[in-house]
């Protein structure tokens, strides 16, 4: 009788051994695969998230018995990249790999964002990292840099007067670049064709126009005193006056915007039209339309001068003289509201 070779044992063994494991590991992926058998239930994923998290997530919520598989499937599968963020239905009698392909399925979730009319563009930096859960940083970043603005076609060195104010329906799942390039577009619509032959009439850019909007933006509150504010500005530009617009000190302050005090209109800024002739360096501010349309279409009015009554209106003159007896005036309305109600 032959004897056997011992290295066919040793072969033997070994196939042995590897259908073993082979055997085991299958074993262990149909049981790390199998469903938990929790209920359904909703699970948002956030943008940015990664498989690992994503995995971790799962687990804790007794959806997935393992993140390591979860990150496998996603590995073989070439999926890594592709899972979406939004609000995904998910359920324990789900298989691992079931999970993973809702996961890829696209469940966007949004959200309303309001961006009220004179915002700075840091304040609309802040509404948007907290209702879009973005990086105030990044935005602030992409807002200030003149590479981006020169991307989406803003000729300025920052975004501000061009985040044009609205309610915005946006993914959860977009991103800071995405956002800003949105607002810049519906700001392109608003300023459309028949804007752009209007400024090139009063011989103004775009960026001119925008930044006497948002003048106009922070001194008005009683809309059908735009243009009549924006004349005012339009005449003293006119006449080699200086704008005195009391949003462009607030904006210049490292502080404001704030009440001003008497030391703040001294205070050293390109902004502050107070110290400096003509129009500051760019926009205060992110006017609406409502301020846009005035400036190019000022009231035909020869008003030079205006003072707030206290009640949100102005009272305009045309002369020096007006202006202190308007002045005079409302300073008296006030000190007799005071004593009425004290």
């Amino acid at each position: 009788m032959r004897k056997l070779n011992p290295l066919g044992w040793g072969g033997i063994l070994a196939g042995l051994c590897l259908l073993c494991l082979g055997i085991g590991l299958c074993t262990a992926v149909f049981i790390l695969n199998s469903s938990t058998g929790t209920g359904q239930q909703d699970v948002e994923i956030k943008k940015g998230m990664t498989v690992g998290q994503i995995g971790q997530v799962l687990f804790r919520e007794r959806l997935i018995r393992s993140p390591r598989l979860l990150r496998i499937f996603a590995y073989l599968n070439g999926t890594s990249r592709r899972l979406t963020a939004g609000m995904h239905p998910l359920s324990g009698h789900m298989t691992t790999w079931q999970v993973l392909l809702e996961l890829e399925r696209p469940r966007d979730v949004t959200a309303d964002v309001t961006l009220r009319e004179g915002l700075q563009k840091g304040e609309v930096a802040e509404v948007l990292a907290t209702k879009l859960n973005l990086d105030r940083t990044v935005l602030l970043s992409l807002m200030n840099s003149p590479d981006f603005c020169k991307q989406i076609g803003v000729k300025a060195k920052d975004l501000e007067g061009y985040l044009f104010p609205e309610t915005y329906r946006f993914s959860v799942a977009t991103t800071e670049k995405q956002v800003l390039r949105v607002m810049v577009e519906h700001f392109k619509d608003v300023f459309n064709k028949r804007l752009q032959k209007r400024s090139k009439e009063m011989g103004m850019s775009i960026h001119e126009v925008m930044t006497l909007a948002s003048i106009v933006e922070g001194e008005a509150q009683v809309d059908k005193e735009r243009p009549i504010i924006a004349a005012v500005y339009h005449n003293r530009l006119k006449s080699g006056m200086r704008l005195q617009a009391d949003p462009t000190v607030q904006y210049a302050l490292p502080d404001g915007p704030r009440r001003l005090f008497n030391k703040d209109y001294w205070f050293d800024s390109p902004y502050n039209t107070y110290r400096h002739g003509g129009l500051p360096p760019g926009p205060i501010g992110n006017p609406g339309r409502a301020s846009i349309e005035a400036t190019l279409f000022p009231a035909d009015v020869a008003y030079l001068y205006f003072v707030a009554k206290g009640n949100g209106g102005h009272i305009f003159s045309k002369t020096a003289k007006e202006h202190e007896a308007a002045k005079r005036q409302t300073l008296s309305a006030r000190r007799n509201s005071w004593r009425k109600t004290n």
